[in-house]
């Protein structure tokens, strides 16, 4: 499956987005309509819909999903949606591209399947996932994708051949992050506090990823950074972030 970031496919950066406040309790799923065909065409009309003519921050959804490609497209990401009324400060929203009364396909399964996991690694692993009939008066996300949703998502159809990970794309992602989530310095935690601890303990230090960073986390980093020529001084930004990954 291949993902998308926002830069790649062309999101209009008209508003800076806005954080999640609040702990994330679930994913709620729904469906664009229309057709599936040439999802990033469909990705770009819809964001365009949404800022120049409803006057949004952004495209709706946090995630999108082609069940004609695989393809993953980050709509607003990790940060606050806008697509199910009275409940985006606490909900990440997966659109399935289309109507899924026609184009609900394995490969589209596995793609909403791949953002929950990934919502869940994010924000916890007892997150719940709804549809958007189940919190408005709406046919959205259509019978079909309800139904398996309320079945529990399983995947008792035909195999895709889909399923090899796209890790170039993974890797752009997290490089991508690094802008967004550096400087980490002593006192920040979380996550993304996390995943650079268990990145110095590839490259050699002995940390307990805890996701929080503390002075035994600086003096790895600084141990890390005397090895390339770039400053020492214990923080992780945005040039050793890349570091880390890429060398």
């Amino acid at each position: 499956m291949d993902y998308v970031p926002r830069k790649e496919w062309g999101a209009l950066e008209e508003k800076p987005l806005r954080p999640f406040r609040r702990a994330v309790k679930g994913v709620v799923v729904h469906h664009t309509t229309g057709p599936a065909v040439d999802p990033w065409k469909r990705v770009r009309g819809h964001d365009r819909y949404h800022v120049l003519t409803k006057g949004w921050d952004s495209i709706a959804y946090n995630w999108l999903v082609s069940g004609v490609t695989g393809e993953i497209f980050e709509g607003r990401g990790w940060n606050k949606g806008a697509a199910t009324r009275g409940h985006n400060y606490n909900t990440v929203a997966v659109a399935l591209i289309g109507d899924s009364a026609e184009h609900l396909t394995h490969t589209g399964k596995e793609a909403i399947l791949a953002v929950v996991g990934a919502t869940r690694e994010q924000h916890g692993n007892d997150l719940w996932v709804k549809c958007h009939q189940d919190f408005s008066n709406t046919t959205c996300p259509g019978d079909i994708l309800q139904g398996w949703v309320d079945k529990g998502m399983r995947m008792d159809d035909a195999p895709s051949t889909n399923t090899v990970p796209d890790w170039d794309g993974i890797l752009r992602y997290v490089l991508d992050m690094g802008a967004k989530v550096t400087p980490i310095a002593r006192g920040s935690s979380g996550l993304w506090v996390a995943l650079a601890q268990k990145r110095l303990n590839d490259r050699g230090a002995d940390l307990k990823v805890d996701g929080i960073y503390g002075r035994k986390s600086a003096r790895a980093c600084r141990r890390f950074q005397s090895q390339f020529a770039m400053r020492v001084n214990g923080i992780v930004d945005a040039n050793t972030w890349k570091v880390l990954w890429t060398i």
